[in-house]
């Protein structure tokens, strides 16, 4: 969930009802919700109607319990984003002047993160001028603002105030924290760190591979509103991780095989721990399945891309490979890189173009590689 925390601070206005829509739509857009609500928001729905959508425990007062304050610096210290849907003329005012007298507004004045504000009131609260002055000071000190939409209040009038549809506010949390659509309605699988091949009950066979470039994949592939199904290969040997691709892989669009996958095993796995008593210690290794090779072979509109991490002859091992295992998209990569947070890697596709990415953060590499798929999927 890293980079997908989003608080909503509701207030106390007749439109905080609304807010559980939008909170069930990011649930469902898989980003994690703290809910942080005003004492008086509370008094029109309740926090259990909160927790329950979000899956979370709501903040509603500012100390807790025995007199414990709420630690609503820890709160947001993760956050990715703050919005506060709806947000009353009280609570704009108090943001804008920096006062922090309950949860939601400590909350928000320690948030580093971006932050959204959606005003909800009576018309003539809307159109007075110290309202006005209240939301440009915030646009100033960068807060974003969705205006409110005209129409039929709570309150028996007409005009200016009325609380946005929940599409506009997704749509504008989805561009504030960079989510596209590129990817919308495609199914990825990513798979992401070292297998593992048990020797005996205790002892493994592994590698070094740090899993982040498969995170970062995740990320990237989620920003570009794909539906990602993450496999983590820590936790499997080969066999397993080809078993939990193999559930996946008929209703996939595409296949990034980001795991470093164990070439061999042991030809015997003994059932009960291999005592250290001896000095050498001789263990028979057998050749894995190659499971690039296999899904190739099983693949019909699937866009399959892997990885070749090599110390040596690097372009010569990553075209043999592209080419033997039939597959769409490889990223070559020295072995230096293995474990780092930046790498150099070469993009080479099954048309024959190449593409060198320069000493870049895996958070790019990966931004890079879904951007490919995306543009194969519109050709």
């Amino acid at each position: 969930m890293r980079g997908r925390k989003i608080i909503i601070g509701v207030t106390g206005g007749i439109a905080c009802y609304k807010a559980v829509s939008l909170i069930s739509a990011l649930r469902q857009q898989n980003f994690q919700v703290q809910v942080v609500m005003t004492e008086n928001a509370a008094r029109f729905v309740t926090p259990v109607t909160f927790r329950a959508i979000s899956r979370q425990p709501v903040c509603v007062e500012e100390f807790a319990a025995g007199g414990e304050p709420v630690p609503h610096i820890g709160l947001v210290e993760d956050a990715a984003l703050f919005v506060v849907a709806p947000t009353t003329a009280n609570t704009i005012a108090k943001l804008a002047n920096g006062l922090a007298d309950n949860v939601l507004t400590a909350s928000f004045l320690a948030a580093r993160c971006p932050k959204i504000i959606v005003p909800s009131m009576n018309t003539a609260m809307w159109e007075n001028s110290l309202t006005q002055e209240n939301l440009q000071k915030l646009q100033k000190h960068g807060v974003a603002i969705i205006e409110p939409d005209s129409g039929y209040l709570a309150c028996g009038v007409s005009g200016a105030g009325r609380y946005p549809d929940n599409k506009i506010i997704l749509q504008k949390i989805q561009e504030t924290l960079g989510f596209t659509a590129k990817l919308r309605g495609k199914k990825i699988i990513i798979t992401g760190g070292g297998t593992r091949e048990p020797l005996d009950p205790v002892r493994v066979l592994t590698n070094n591979s740090s899993g982040q470039m498969g995170l970062a994949l995740q990320a990237a592939a989620e920003k570009a509103g794909a539906d990602v199904v993450y496999i983590n290969a820590a936790a499997l040997d080969v066999s397993g991780l080809k078993a939990k691709i193999a559930a996946e892989f008929a209703g996939a669009d595409a296949l990034i095989m980001a795991a470093a996958v164990s070439d061999y095993r042991a030809a015997q796995v003994s059932p009960r721990k291999i005592k250290s008593a001896p000095k050498k210690l001789t263990i028979e290794l057998t050749k894995t399945e190659d499971l690039l090779k296999y899904f190739a072979g099983q693949k019909k509109k699937q866009y399959l891309v892997g990885f070749a991490l090599e110390s040596e002859d690097l372009l010569k091992n990553a075209e043999q490979k592209l080419r033997e295992k039939n597959l769409d998209l490889i990223a070559a990569n020295d072995i230096s890189a293995l474990g780092g947070v930046e790498a150099t890697v070469i993009l080479l596709d099954k048309n024959g173009a190449a593409e060198t990415l320069e000493k870049l953060p895996k958070v790019q590499i990966a931004e890079r590689i879904i951007e490919r798929i995306a543009t194969a999927f519109c050709a």
